[in-house]
Order: structure tokens, then C-alpha cells, then sequence
């Protein structure tokens, strides 16, 4: 199964690849867009995917929740706890109390209580000795606190974190009684690990500890083989490697297992015990690469009902109302997400985006400059904000500034939309149609 976990690494820098990545002509008076998608560059492979061959259709087990032997109608009424806990307690042979309250526990994570999500899981830790969910509920607060701006600011915290993880899961494989599951977090540790190694750079040491982590996935899939939630990794793989192919000429053809993938993750969307929130913003990146802005939207607005102030759920919302041009509804997210985190610094770079297309360049210069003077910004999201700048100045027929801006973006990182800015504005110069 090492499939499974290069998916979750694969996709997890593809996914990051298609949030981070901004389309180089739009909002740029110059550029030449005639006969292509305005949101191209956004998407991981550059350009939209072939149509589909067919419509997704998860697999419908209206019962499945239901799947106990021996039950009456009353037990059901009777019973402790949601039937998806004791699906999930039977597939992983875990107590159904201890489903229970890990999935109530992931809740508060997902509606972004990070303070009472640590508290609930060092309580659970209590009640449920060495079990390792305190220390890796630890980690992933820290990972999402980095990923609602995108950014490596916690990264010492996050390291002590999985440390401790790593070592609280050791010592719980020991302990006879709940492998499947701890195979399960253990997974998710080193695929984190090796998601955040890889946004570093360190690709080699990145494909090392995905290689690690593959172990544990297979051993899960072995104790727990009904456990719905794999599929997440399944879909992934299918999908993400289906589409990376089609546009790769080094590598080898592997088919489209596109709709494939799809189901599989719409399975755990609608199935899963503790991952059907990713699942659906899993959904969202795979729309959003096969330009199917509608079920992108679906997907985000389905989080969102449940998870309102989830901040990164809410920033890929309103990139999906920005590919759809409803620049209004993009800024009204993003507001929401200066209300529930005035200090988020992300949010300043997409609202200068939503400012831009919808023709408010000086607003949108003033956003990218508020972006800008934060601390802890990657070198591709400076040179892209200048990269904003230069467009906007050009925009107001600011010549001399748009060239000093893009400068600025290509000596950062060699920006190519850029490089192209620039020399647009070299021949427009020279041809006499601008002068400066």
C-alpha cells in the first residue's frame, strides 16, 4: 500500500501547489489572454484536464450505519452513541466511547477551537492512558495554525510536537489493543512530516519519511481493512496521479482513474468516521483542477455550514468565488475571516486579489502592502505580491513603477509571469504605444 501514503504526500504539496499558485495575466492590461482559461496558471498542471469520461457516483449503502447483527429497533433508540461511532469502533475493534470522543474531539478542531481541542484530548488522554492523542491532536494544531497563512511561523513549536507524538505512539504500539488505529496516526504523523519536509525543499528527506510512513498504512489497512476512511488516501492517489501524468511527458501513462478517485473521496465525505470534512476539502482542490468551479463551491459551502469560522476552509472558499468572478462574495469571506482572526495575514493577499479584479486597484494596492509588511512570508508570496503591484501600476498606466515592480519580482525568484510583464513592457515601449 505505498501507494497510499505517496498520495497523501503527492497531494498534499499538489493541493498546497493549486492555493498558492496565482493566474500571471490577470488584472495586467498587456497580457494576451484571447483563447485561454483565465485561471490556468492556478490549477497544478497549468491547464484544465480533459473532460471527465463519466459522473462520479459514490457507491449508496443507505444501511451502513446500521450494520450490526442482532439489534432491535429500541437498541438503536437506546444506544449510547452516534451510529458512526460503532461503525467505526467495529472497524478499527476500538470501545465505541473511544470513537466517540475522538470524533467529538476532532469537531472542536474543525470549527477551530484549537484551546478546547487541546483540553478534550489531554482529558481523553486521561481517561484512555497511552494512547497518543493529546501529542498528534498537539501537531495538528500547529500544522493548521501554519497553513491558515500558509506560512513555517510555528515551525519550531511544530517539530517538538510531532517529537512528542512520534514517542507517545511508540510507546502506545507497545500496549496491546487499538494497532489499528495507532498505525492510523502514526500515517498521519510522518505524511504530515513529510508534507512539511517538502514544502522546505528537502524532497529527499520528504520521500524518506513518506517511505516510513507507508509501513504504518499497510498495517492499518491490514487490522482494519472496512475502515472507510483509507479511501481518502485511495482517492487522492487515483485522482492526483491520474492528472499529473496526463501532462507529464517523462512520465509513464497510468490511465484516467480520475472519476475513480473521486468516488473514492465523496465515499469517505459521506462515510467517513473522522475524515469526511478533509474528504470534502479534498473534493474542493479536485474540482477546482478540473475547472468545475460549481462542485468546488459545492464542496467549500458544505464545510462551511458546518465549520463557519474553519479559516482555511474559508480562504479556498473565497478562491473558488474568485475563479467564478464574484468578487463581492470573495470579499465578504474574507471579512468574516478578519473577524474571527484579525491577525491572519493570508487573507490580506486574496483580498487584494478580489480587490484587483474587480477593478478597485487602489484598495488592492493597499491590501498587497499590508501583506507585504508582514513577517514570515515566503519568497514566492513577496514576489507575487509585487507581482500584484506591478500589474495594478500598470493598470493606472504607472509605467516606471509596474517595471520596478516586477524587477522586484524576478530578482526574489525569478518570477515568470513577471519576466513576461516585463517584457511586454519593453515592447510596448518600443513600439510607441507607452512612453516612460
Amino acid at each position: 500500500m505505498r501507494r497510499s501514503i505517496l498520495a497523501l504526500l503527492a497531494s498534499g504539496a499538489l493541493c498546497a501547489s493549486a492555493w498558492a499558485a496565482e493566474p500571471e495575466s490577470a488584472g495586467d492590461p498587456s497580457a494576451a489572454t484571447a483563447g485561454t482559461d483565465d485561471n490556468d496558471d492556478e490549477r497544478v498542471t497549468g491547464k484544465r484536464p480533459p473532460a471527465l469520461p463519466t459522473t462520479p457516483v459514490p457507491e449508496l449503502d443507505p444501511d451502513w450505519e446500521k450494520k450490526r447483527e442482532n439489534m432491535t429497533k429500541e437498541d438503536y433508540a437506546n444506544q449510547d452513541y452516534d451510529n458512526i461511532s460503532y461503525v467505526g469502533a467495529a472497524a478499527l475493534d476500538m470501545h465505541p466511547e473511544f470513537v466517540y470522543l475522538i470524533r467529538q474531539g476532532l469537531e472542536k478542531l474543525y470549527l477551530r477551537d484549537y484551546n478546547g481541542a487541546r483540553d478534550w484530548f489531554e482529558g481523553l488522554e486521561e481517561r484512555y492512558p497511552n494512547t497518543a492523542v493529546a501529542s498528534v491532536i498537539d501537531t495538528l494544531i500547529w500544522q493548521a495554525l501554519m497553513l491558515e497563512n500558509f506560512d513555517f511561523r510555528y515551525d519550531k513549536q511544530y517539530w517538538v510536537s510531532t517529537k512528542a507524538a512520534r514517542e507517545d505512539l511508540d510507546k502506545a504500539l507497545t500496549v496491546e489493543g487499538n494497532e489499528a488505529w495507532e498505525h492510523f496516526l502514526y500515517t498521519g504523523i510522518e505524511g504530515i512530516e513529510s508534507i512539511h519536509t517538502m514544502r522546505r525543499g528537502e524532497y529527499l528527506k520528504a520521500l524518506n519519511l513518506a517511505f516510513s510512513a507507508m509501513d504504518h498504512i499497510q498495517k492499518s489497512r491490514e487490522l482494519a481493512p472496512d475502515f472507510t476512511d483509507h479511501k481518502l488516501a485511495d482517492g487522492m492517489y487515483h485522482y492526483w496521479r491520474t492528472v499529473v501524468t496526463m501532462n507529464s511527458k517523462i512520465l509513464p501513462d497510468f490511465g484516467d482513474h480520475r472519476v475513480q478517485g473521486l468516488e473514492e473521496m465523496q465515499a469517505v465525505q459521506a462515510r467517513g468516521v473522522f475524515l469526511a470534512a478533509p474528504a470534502t476539502l479534498s473534493l474542493a482542490f479536485s474540482w477546482i483542477e478540473e475547472g468545475n468551479y460549481k462542485q468546488a463551491n459545492v464542496a467549500c459551502i458544505k464545510n462551511r455550514r458546518r465549520y463557519p469560522d474553519n479559516i482555511i476552509n474559508n480562504l479556498v472558499t473565497g478562491s473558488v468565488f474568485i475563479y467564478q468572478k464574484k468578487y463581492d462574495s470573495a470579499l465578504k469571506v474574507y471579512e468574516e475571516i478578519l473577524e474571527d482572526d484579525p491577525k491572519n495575514r493570508r487573507v490580506h493577499y486574496w483580498r487584494g486579489l478580489a480587490l484587483l479584479r474587480s477593478g478597485h486597484p487602489n484598495k488592492a494596492k493597499e491590501a498587497f502592502e499590508t501583506y507585504l509588511a508582514f513577517e514570515h512570508l515566503e519568497p514566492y508570496q513577496r514576489s507575487y505580491s509585487h507581482y500584484r503591484l506591478g500589474q495594478i501600476a500598470a493598470r493606472l498606466k504607472k509605467w516606471a513603477e509596474a517595471e520596478n515592480e516586477y524587477k522586484t519580482a524576478v530578482k526574489i525568484d525569478g518570477h515568470k509571469g513577471a519576466k513576461k510583464a516585463l517584457d511586454r513592457l519593453k515592447k510596448q515601449k518600443k513600439d510607441g504605444k507607452i512612453s516612460y
